[in-house]
């Protein structure tokens, strides 16, 4: 088969007609139909050399253009600037941050050591004549004293209850051994005020300490009082006549705060019903009133804790107390005791004109 027979065939097989077709009339009535404007024009080739001629001279002229120059590398210096100064200031931040934690680590291991030491020269050894020739060196000591407690949790070491009445029982042997006369306990909850058991367990376990510290047959005199509840306890050698050598009052978040607004609530109701004159109503009034509803005002405040926090202390009986805590500590130390003692014994109380 020829070539051409076969470009038949293949055409015939598409369904194409084979025959010729003359079509050069068809293309001058193309030709004239062209306009001649059309034809003055450029061709596409010769438009995109101008083009890439034309962007070739634009580079050059920005490229040796002085000023524009200037302004891109003044601008990429500025840029450089202000990035070494940015890595300058990120430096210092950062060396000024590693020094402050140094220094942290470095005052809280000394703290923790100081705390340690303190603890070892200062050691009752549930002894109350070694404590009172503590206490002897001072100038001056509190008559009432307190301390505000938290309650721990029961996998904590003297955590829970048991740990809070151990703490108590400590604090009132130490307290009678120094010969302060009014030992106030804060604890915010009141865990101990709202159950009657507790409070009967609280009583043995003081009794039970003090025999440790002075001997059965010379046990003090106390009396633990719940000024909220108006309740006294007295332990268990003591009687009503007989001349109590340490008062304890228990403390917690309603004698604060929500015990001035009773007052207020109640000497509101009296003025209304003429019973209470608002010339009667003066500081002196408040104050007398708070202290029988609270207990007197503390000289010296202790918070056994790392950061202080007074947890709804009674604001009214704070106004000239001495308070003292100790950073890094957890626990009811005496160290921290005596260390408390010791600042408020060189410190100057001004009371005002």
């Amino acid at each position: 088969m020829t070539t051409s027979k076969l470009a038949d065939h293949v055409r015939s097989e598409a369904n194409v007609h084979t025959s010729m077709h003359d079509i050069s009339q068809e293309i001058n009535v193309i030709d004239s139909s062209v306009d001649d404007d059309k034809l003055g024009h450029q061709p596409p080739n010769s438009i995109r050399y101008n083009g890439l001629i034309h962007m070739i001279m634009i580079t050059i002229n920005e490229l040796f253009n002085v000023n524009k120059l200037k302004d891109r590398t003044k601008k990429q210096t500025e840029s450089m600037l202000g990035l070494i100064q940015f890595y300058i200031y990120h430096f210092l931040l950062l060396f000024i941050y590693i020094l402050i934690t140094i220094y942290k680590k470095f005052q809280t291991i000394y703290r923790k050591f100081f705390i340690k030491f303190y603890t070892l020269i200062y050691h009752h050894n549930n002894s109350p004549q070694l404590i009172r020739d503590d206490v002897n060196k001072l100038n001056k000591l509190p008559k009432t004293l307190s301390c505000i407690l938290d309650l721990k949790d029961k996998d904590d070491e003297m955590g829970g209850i048991d740990g809070l009445i151990n703490q108590i029982s400590e604090l009132t042997a130490w307290t009678l051994s120094c010969g302060i006369p009014v030992l106030q306990i804060y604890e915010f909850n009141g865990k101990l005020i709202t159950n009657k058991s507790l409070l009967t367990k609280l009583n043995y376990k003081i009794s039970k300490n003090l025999a440790k510290y002075f001997g059965l047959n010379n046990l003090p005199n106390y009396s633990i009082k719940i000024p909220h509840e108006n309740l006294i306890i007295f332990g268990p050698q003591n009687t009503s006549n007989s001349e109590i050598d340490l008062q304890i009052h228990l403390l917690s978040r309603i004698d604060g705060k929500p015990t001035i607004v009773e007052l207020t609530k109640t000497m509101s109701e009296l003025a209304i019903n003429k019973e209470l004159t608002i010339q009667d109503i003066s500081i002196d009034l408040i104050d007398e009133e708070l202290i029988e509803l609270v207990g007197p005002e503390p000289d010296l405040l202790i918070y056994f804790g790392p950061n202080l926090d007074l947890q709804d202390f009674p604001p009214w009986h704070i106004r000239l107390t001495e308070i003292y805590w100790e950073p890094e500590n957890y626990d009811v130390n005496y160290s921290i005791l005596i260390r408390a003692l010791q600042k408020y014994s060189n410190c100057v109380t001004n009371v005002g004109k």
